[in-house]
């Protein structure tokens, strides 16, 4: 998919520990080296501290964010990047006791690092922190099994997930396992890992990989742990908050719920540009017994780093704790050794993202909080830059999942870097023939989980659409109009067929998309890669400023 790429040979895991100065790493075969503090909590029960990250997507760099302040002033910061994470990790093991590195999953998939070197350049930085487990998200399977094995087998920390049974599959059978043991300060921890059931509907995992019911999944991990003696257990889960929520009360011997999958902020935090937060962290519910079960998340991209100490007693219930969320600004130096990894890394890959594609007139918004939800800029963008490449198809619709649009462009020059970031995952465009019911049932669809957020949410060119949230799921798209601003609209008729044009992932019935899936009109993959699409269109328009102009609407929305 990459042009001309200047990478020409794979990085082994053997250069990547090589590059960090590795030669063994925390918490491989499942154990952890014990923190020189012993627990401290109450008589016969035990404590410990949770350092956690999840959804990093690949964001090896610090995340630029810009905007106003309430009283108006400009402001422009960063957040994250995994060598100043590598230095705030650093100094809050120093401060925890009996330390435990977790991650919550979704390495995968986000920016250039992952398309080019698929997990190896993430594997470094999990490497580096010493994370001793981690769990599996949905994106970690957007290349399908062979590349989630290849991550697998080449790292020293175990990745568990009990609800996913992939024993029908070669490249993953006998690799993933539903939990591990690590030794902690004298105690035995057992860490179990659960992924989101979407998964098929949201990445390509493969027919022969099953996703099982995560509640009953975990409980039976939880029954094979205790069998083996341990009482003190941890629950990684890729579910997202909300679901964990619900997951909480339906369960019994879990202590601690770490959290990933939703993006969620929760806690206590200052910063310009930062989100509202979502809730407690750590959230104190009550699980299926009746003990306190505590959930936490720490957003995404590696902005936000958790640190949850927590005292159980010698059941295994929380009796104490305490949690703080840091936000990883320019205040941590850069951890000299990560940064020389990383050096490694993007040398062959600057060249290729500082070519110039354009300018952007506007900031072009790629805000998760935003496409998954409402029209963007960036989205119409995106949307025309897709029919305008495939006039020659026919093509007057375009439907672009939110989900698929991963990030945003300041004002300014635009590079090809720019645009991978914002469409990361390699699709290419799919022109098919589509009835003006079937493209209403799309719609339908994609306001379905408008409420979550979930990344099925439609953005559009050739169409405009009203949906009410105050009517039920199934019957939300209130009216739909053909054509555009310049040509003028006429309402959609269910019995003609519109020829469209949409990613690979939708018309196979990701997210959702069935109707797309079972359709049986004309249907062609063109092969385009998406990304390569938008450098063409932004060659072609040489300056962009597109505008919210209306294409969606939504009534009874909650201010």
């Amino acid at each position: 998919m990459i042009k001309n790429s200047p990478l020409k040979k794979p990085v082994s895991r053997r250069t990547i520990l090589k590059l960090l100065g590795v030669t063994g790493v925390a918490g491989a075969a499942g154990t952890l080296n014990q923190s020189t503090s012993q627990a401290a909590g109450l008589a016969g029960g035990f404590t410990f501290t949770i350092l956690h990250t999840n959804d990093t997507h690949d964001h090896l760099e610090p995340t630029t964010l810009s905007g106003k302040t309430a009283d108006g002033k400009d402001y422009k910061v960063q957040y994250g990047g995994v060598a100043r994470i590598k230095t705030a990790l650093e100094g809050l093991k120093k401060r925890a006791i009996n330390p435990v590195i977790l991650d919550a999953g979704d390495v995968f998939t986000g920016t250039l690092y992952g398309m080019v070197y698929k997990g190896l350049a993430d594997l470094a930085y999990m490497e580096s922190f010493g994370v001793q487990a981690q769990t599996i998200g949905n994106h970690e399977f957007d290349n399908g099994p062979t590349q989630l094995a290849d991550y697998i087998k080449n790292a020293s920390f175990p990745v568990v997930s009990a609800n996913i049974d992939a024993s029908a599959e070669p490249a993953l059978k006998d690799l993933i396992k539903p939990y591990t043991i690590l030794k902690v300060g004298g105690q035995v921890l057992g860490v179990i890992g659960v992924t989101t059931p979407e998964t098929p509907i949201t990445s390509s995992p493969g027919d022969k990989v099953k996703f099982l019911d995560p509640a009953t999944s975990v409980q039976k991990a939880v029954a094979e742990l205790q069998a083996r003696g341990v009482t003190y257990i941890v629950l990684l889960s890729h579910l997202g908050y909300s679901e964990d929520l619900l997951l909480a009360p339906k369960l019994k011997g879990v202590s601690v719920i770490v959290g990933g999958h939703s993006h969620t902020p929760l806690g206590k935090y200052d910063g310009a540009g930062l989100p509202k937060s979502e809730g407690a962290y750590p959230t104190a519910l009550k699980d299926a017994a009746g003990n306190s079960i505590l959930i936490t998340q720490v957003w995404e991209w590696g902005k936000f780093h958790g640190s949850l100490r927590v005292s159980l007693d010698d059941k295994g219930v929380p009796s104490a704790w305490r949690g703080q969320v840091t936000p990883i600004t320019s205040d941590f130096k850069d951890d000299a050794r990560l940064t020389a990894t990383l050096r490694a890394f993007a040398v062959p890959l600057e060249a290729f993202r500082k070519v110039p594609v354009g300018v952007a007139v506007v900031r072009l918004n790629g805000d998760r909080t935003d496409v998954r939800k409402r029209e963007t800029n960036l989205s119409n963008l995106v949307a025309d830059a897709n029919l305008w490449k495939t006039q020659k198809y026919g093509t007057t619709i375009s439907l672009q999942n939110g989900g698929g649009v991963r990030s945003s462009i300041e004002a300014g020059p635009i590079n090809q870097g720019n645009l991978i970031d914002v469409q990361p995952f390699g699709n290419t465009l799919f022109v098919m023939d589509l009835s003006g019911a079937e493209v209403r049932a799309a719609l339908e669809n994609g306001v379905s989980q408008w409420e979550t957020g979930a990344g099925r949410f439609l953005q559009v060119a050739g169409l405009k659409y009203t949906f009410d949230l105050a009517k039920p799921v199934g019957s939300r798209v209130t009216d739909v109009q053909f054509g555009t601003l310049a040509t003028g609209f006429v309402p959609l008729e269910a019995a003609k067929v519109y020829k469209i044009v949409t990613n690979n992932f939708v018309a196979a019935g990701g997210d959702g998309f069935d109707v797309l899936k079972n359709a049986k009109g004309s249907r062609i993959d063109t092969y385009l890669p998406d990304y390569s699409v938008m450098s063409d269109y932004m060659a072609f328009l040489k300056t962009a400023e597109p505008k919210v102009e209306g294409r969606i609407t939504i009534l009874n929305e909650k201010k």
